[in-house]
């Protein structure tokens, strides 16, 4: 590895950041993993045309090519939001990576631009299939619920990725994504997820049957949903929670934000709605982003009040 991404990546690492180097043209590759394998879940359609989106990616534009990829991981605290209708407080939780989705991808892709302008070279922010270049790259491991797991982070992290021009180091590591060892032998994932989407029989989740999926959908939520599996504001908690692999970390939790009854019943309003949060006011926001619930106003408010009425 040449003298630039070592220290790069010493500097990163000392800011809590795990990362890897790759050729630029991985990136094409980690595309066409990812397409193959939403192909072969063979997923109902309306799911696989939601979920397509997550394997489109072009470059972003730069006045000279893009030589190298880096991707990275950080970890991410649990955030919760304390909510007051009609004179009940109830507390819940949001998963890690929701706060700061958009921000800290782009900010670590700052900080790699930074470090590389002394050299004269330059970074912008991508977003290709990143769980799948994190594993290729051997960042990341696959746990059996088909999420990413880094060294010493566990699953309570988000990735990111950015290209820069700077030559790519020599030989960086490249391969097929690998399980977790220890996931050959657990079915603790299996055993907890509330809708039977990790199946036994295959690798790939039951994406039709994820609950994350289908709160983070516009769409209606269906029948067969049991309203009491809900216990997050938008995704889920229940197998990385119940996942051996992340008892060996810490998760980190912050304080609860919390709305009053005027706030919760804006937030509530939303539901059915287009997307815009101009009933709310800036405090408000504010407290919503840091919570991670910037997410879409209509679909945090209509699982908001699934969690509330139950």
């Amino acid at each position: 590895m040449s003298d630039l991404w070592r220290e790069l990546l010493g500097r990163l690492s000392e800011d809590g950041v795990h990362a890897r180097v790759v050729p630029v043209e991985r990136l094409e590759e980690a595309v066409a993993r990812a397409a193959a394998g939403l192909a072969e879940a063979d997923l109902p359609a309306p799911v696989a045309a939601a979920v397509r989106d997550d394997v489109a990616f072009t470059l972003p534009r730069g006045v000279r090519p893009w030589r190298s990829a880096v991707v990275f991981a950080v970890a991410r605290p649990l955030t919760r939001a304390t909510l007051v209708r009609r004179g009940v407080e109830r507390t819940v939780p949001v998963p890690p990576h929701y706060a700061g989705y958009a921000a800290v991808p782009r900010a670590l892709a700052a900080r790699v631009d930074a470090l590389l302008r002394p050299a004269r070279f330059a970074a912008a922010h991508c977003e290709p299939p990143l769980k799948t270049l994190a594993a290729a790259a051997g960042l990341a491991r696959y746990g059996r619920n088909n999420v990413a797991y880094v060294e010493g982070l566990g699953s309570w992290l988000q990735l990111g990725a950015c290209v820069a021009d700077a030559p790519p180091p020599a030989g960086a590591a490249w391969g097929p994504p690998r399980l977790l060892e220890r996931c050959e032998h657990c079915t603790a994932c299996l055993r907890a997820c509330p809708t039977r989407a990790i199946g036994g029989e295959r690798f790939l989740l039951h994406t039709e049957r994820c609950l994350t999926y289908h709160n983070e959908s516009p769409e209606p939520l269906p029948r067969w949903l049991d309203p009491r599996v809900h216990h997050t504001a938008v995704g889920c908690l229940r197998c990385q929670a119940v996942c051996p692999e992340n008892r060996r970390v810490t998760l980190i939790e912050t304080e609860p934000e919390r709305f009053d009854e005027a706030e919760t019943a804006a937030i509530l309003a939303a539901e059915g709605r287009e997307d815009d949060r101009r009933g709310l006011g800036e405090a408000t926001r504010e407290k919503l982003d840091r919570c991670g619930l910037d997410y879409s106003p209509a679909v945090v408010a209509r699982n908001l009040r699934v969690l509330l009425d139950a």
